[in-house]
C-alpha cells in the first residue's frame, strides 16, 4: 500500500509540475482598437491644372478638348483638337512653346501661366484627352 501510495504522490508530482510549466493562453485585456478609417477620395494630381484649362483652355477648345469652331472677337476660327491630329504628334516641349508664346490665332500665355502651370497643363492634357 505504502507503495502505491508513494506511486501515486509522484504521480500528482509530475501532472503539477507539468501544470505549471505549461504557457497559459494569454487572455486579451486591451481594448479593441478600432477599426482604420477607409480611405478617402485620391487627391486630385491635376487640380490647379484642371482649373487652368477650364479657364484658359475650354473657351475655344471646349470641355473635350475636340476644338471645332469658334467665335473669338467676332471671327469665327476653326480651333484644333488636343485629343487628335498635331497635338499627338507633338512633343511635350512643342506643345509648352505653344501654348507659351501661342500659335497663329491662338494666344500667348506666358503672362498668365508660370511655365510649371504649362508644363503641369501639358501633362494634363497628355493624360486627359490623350490617354498618354
Amino acid at each position: 500500500m505504502k507503495l502505491i501510495s508513494l506511486a501515486l504522490t509522484g504521480i500528482a508530482i509530475a501532472l503539477i509540475a507539468i501544470a505549471c510549466t505549461e504557457t497559459a493562453t494569454p487572455t486579451n485585456t486591451s481594448t479593441p482598437r478600432a477599426a482604420a478609417p477607409a480611405p478617402t477620395a485620391s487627391v486630385d494630381q491635376f487640380a490647379t491644372a484642371r482649373a487652368n484649362f477650364t479657364k484658359n483652355c475650354e473657351p475655344c477648345h471646349g470641355p473635350n478638348a475636340e476644338g471645332g469652331l469658334v467665335k473669338v472677337d467676332n471671327k469665327q476660327i476653326k480651333v484644333p483638337s488636343l485629343k487628335a491630329g498635331h497635338a499627338i504628334k507633338h512633343t511635350d516641349e512643342q506643345l509648352a512653346k505653344m501654348i507659351t508664346n501661342g500659335q497663329e490665332e491662338m494666344p500667348a500665355f506666358k503672362d498668365k501661366l508660370k511655365p510649371e502651370e504649362i508644363t503641369e497643363l501639358v501633362r494634363f492634357i497628355r493624360t486627359n484627352f490623350q490617354g498618354k
